[in-house]
């Protein structure tokens, strides 16, 4: 397996103390929102993919071929460029994905205790809101 190469896409937002995810919401038609909070609920952001070909919710301890270069000194919305999920789907035989959408991209939520992994082919949107 490849060793995870990402880049921060470090917004307006920038979470210094760390990120809690607080809400996800998945609705087919209005595609995925994330609300992430400041790890002390002062402040937040919506992340909005309105094309998600998949996510998965997993605690930080369960992906720790993401850290060091996915963690909260590093930034908390990642796009991931190679080693991680979508390269794990990439061979698996039952897939076809990126035959269909060979654009596919890989996000990486950061939370200090949950992260999501999205699919998209879309860039995400943010937007502030206060928890």
């Amino acid at each position: 397996m490849k060793k995870v190469a990402a880049h921060s896409l470090e917004p307006e937002f920038a979470f210094v103390r760390g990120t809690e995810i607080t809400r996800i919401e998945y609705l087919p038609l209005d595609g995925l929102k994330i609300y992430v909070a400041d790890v002390y609920g002062e402040s937040g952001c919506i992340v909005t993919f309105d094309f998600t070909m998949g996510f998965r919710v997993l605690d930080e301890r369960d992906l720790m071929e993401y850290w060091p270069i996915c963690s909260t000194p590093m930034g908390w919305l990642f796009n991931i460029q190679e080693g991680g999920w979508l390269d794990q789907e990439r061979p698996r035989l039952g897939s076809c994905m990126l035959d269909m959408f060979p654009d596919t991209k890989e996000y990486l939520i950061a939370g200090i205790n949950e992260c999501v992994s999205v699919f998209s082919t879309e860039n995400p949107k943010l937007q502030s809101y206060q928890p």
